[in-house]
């Protein structure tokens, strides 16, 4: 009983850890983030044509 609850505790231990460390990395990231919003941008890969409104139509289906 007594190495079940060692366990226990270990394990908590482990993942109270885990979980600092998942928070430290949000902060570090958004931080990042914040000083450069360019870091986290994702490119558009399909980029759209810039269109002037009066070539652009309107269609009825």
């Amino acid at each position: 009983m007594r190495w079940l609850m060692i366990g226990l505790l270990a394990s908590l231990a482990a993942m109270l850890l885990a979980v600092a460390g998942v928070a430290r990395h949000i902060r570090l990231e958004r931080a990042r983030l914040r000083s450069n919003p360019e870091a986290g941008a994702i490119p558009d890969a399909h980029p759209k044509p810039m269109l002037d409104p009066a070539e652009e139509t309107d269609r009825e289906i």
